[in-house]
């Protein structure tokens, strides 16, 4: 290998800003320190908690959906108060008009 043209290779702490954990890794990046978002630490899939749910078919979610609605029907109904103002002619009969 030619030494002129081949990258430094020194020590570079990389720390991770999730869970503050460092690394101490030979790398050619120029700087000493270098912040990564994840690491193999605090990564979903490398902790496990990464798992596949199952998908439900066009039956499971119509019947989900329906128990919702079902839920929604047993519940008790809000009762609406009609504002009517003091002034109001209530017609009662025919001869009321007269």
């Amino acid at each position: 290998m030619n030494k002129k043209i081949q990258p430094k290779m020194h020590e570079v702490t990389f720390k991770c800003a999730t869970c503050n954990s460092e690394y101490k890794i030979q790398s050619t990046v120029k700087q000493d320190t270098v912040s990564i978002d994840v690491c193999s630490n605090c990564h979903p899939f490398y902790k496990g908690s990464s798992v596949n749910q199952k998908v439900k078919g066009r039956a499971e979610k119509l019947s989900s959906k329906f128990e919702a609605g079902k839920q929604t029907m047993t519940a008790k109904p809000v009762e609406k108060k009609v504002k009517t103002s003091k002034k109001q002619n209530v017609v009662k009969s025919l001869d009321d008009l007269k």
